[in-house]
């Protein structure tokens, strides 16, 4: 910076001294040195020195007291040059100096306009002494204003991460303060308490699933755990009636519950793995109808469009399997299954509706989660593991599809599930009645 201005210190004198001259030079080619106007060889505050020398290097005319050793040497005329450092004899004084040579009626005469430097080293010496003192207290004062002003934009960050750092796995109810300031941290505290809710709904999840499995499993284990060691204690057999009727249903019941509780798992990391392959949807519906026809005590009508999707045949039809058996648990006297494959929106519905008690409206999307039942009793004899429809919901989303639960035309409940046609298929235009009784 002080190299900036000392040149445009010196740019300045250059085009003062350079305008002087000229200016002398259009004089002296048209006028002799006797007709000179003593104004033209006066100083002002941007000169310093005007000498007019001669062609055998004397000084002709100048400034008072500067008639004596000359600025420069002669110059042959036309000629021009900038001299830096110049001085006057044995005077130390040093001069920016412009040189011109012209033609007077006398002859060749050479024009020296000059400029002290003293001033201009004075003015950049005394910038540099300012910024050397003040420069400093300049940087202390923006360092201090800086510090408060991050410091206090920062302190929420810090009592953010305060109070984030004392959360613990075990207590994830807490939140962080919200600064309600519409800035980037008050998005920032929203942001954090958002995810810990997330987190708090995740954990409660997880152990309210640990535990209700934990419930789930216990009862058949204690079951076949307390025939088999009744029979190792008294050294009796167990006779096949036993077998047939606790132990291999328990043990059945265990087996499918492990299935279960494994799939969920897996849908819980990656995803439910799909092998995907052309599925005649409404083969699998009339398997279904003809197997609760089969096991009796409700009348069960089917409509069934024939429809094909890309899906996961035996995911899918697991699906079916558990709406089925969840039907035929709470129906009183009827069943009514419904396949309808939609062309516009290319999906396929598979509808299973009972004439039971239904499902209050409040509890249709709480009975897609997991070990949810709404028998008050929690028998598990008829009430089911609660596993279901949160395996048939997961199933659902899998394949991209939705899983809805209504009030059943017939009186009951109605569960639904969508599953898209992807990519879109062959949807055949015939459909099939199928009236079991």
């Amino acid at each position: 910076m002080l190299l900036v201005l000392h040149k445009s210190l010196l740019t300045s004198a250059d085009a003062a001294t350079s305008a002087r001259a000229v200016e002398l030079a259009t004089t002296v080619r048209t006028e002799s040195m006797s007709g000179l106007d003593a104004s033209a060889l006066t100083t002002s505050k941007d000169i310093d020195v005007i000498q007019i020398i001669g062609a055998d290097g004397r000084v002709i005319a100048g400034t008072a007291g500067d008639r004596g050793a000359p600025l420069t040497h002669p110059l042959g005329p036309g000629e021009r040059s900038t001299l830096d450092g110049a001085t006057i004899g044995d005077d130390p004084t040093e001069y920016r100096v412009t040189v011109l040579g012209v033609t007077s009626p006398r002859g060749p005469v050479t024009i020296a306009v000059a400029a002290a430097e003293g001033p201009i080293t004075d003015v950049v010496v005394t910038v540099a002494i300012l910024f050397a003192s003040v420069f400093p207290l300049i940087l202390v004062l923006l360092a201090a204003t800086t510090y408060f002003f991050v410091g206090r934009t920062l302190r929420p960050v810090e009592q953010i991460r305060t109070e984030v750092a004392a959360i613990t796995s075990s207590d994830l109810s807490r939140r962080v303060s919200e600064p309600h300031t519409g800035d980037e941290i008050d998005r920032l505290a929203t942001t954090m308490n958002e995810m810990l809710q997330r987190l708090h709904v995740s954990s409660e999840a997880q152990r309210r699933f640990v535990g209700d499995a934990s419930h789930e499993l216990r009862s058949p284990l204690v079951t076949l755990v307390g025939l088999l060691d009744l029979a190792r204690v008294r050294g009796l057999s167990i006779d096949h009636s036993t077998i047939d009727t606790i132990l291999y249903p328990e043990a059945v019941r265990l087996q499918m519950m492990v299935d279960d509780l494994l799939l969920l798992a897996r849908s819980d990391e990656r995803g439910i793995p799909l092998r995907r392959s052309v599925v005649d949807v409404d083969d699998i519906v009339a398997d279904e109808a003809r197997r609760l026809t089969r096991l009796g005590g409700v009348a069960v009508t089917a409509r069934i469009d024939a429809v094909q999707v890309h899906a996961d045949s035996e995911k899918l039809s697991r699906a079916i399997r558990n709406i089925a058996d969840n039907a035929m648990r709470h129906a009183h006297a009827a069943i009514r299954i419904d396949v309808h494959a939609d062309e516009v929106a290319q999906s396929c519905a598979v509808t299973i509706a009972d004439d039971g008690p239904g499902i209050p409206a409040a509890d249709r999307e709480r009975v897609l989660d997991r070990f949810v039942r709404l028998d008050p009793d929690r028998r598990r004899s008829s009430g089911g593991s609660g596993l279901g429809l949160a395996i048939v919901d997961e199933i659902a989303r899998a394949h991209g599809g939705t899983v809805t639960i209504t009030a059943a035309p017939i009186g009951g409940a109605a569960v639904t599930i969508t599953i898209p046609v992807d990519p879109p298929d062959t949807i055949r235009g015939r459909a099939l009645s199928v009236d079991r009784n």
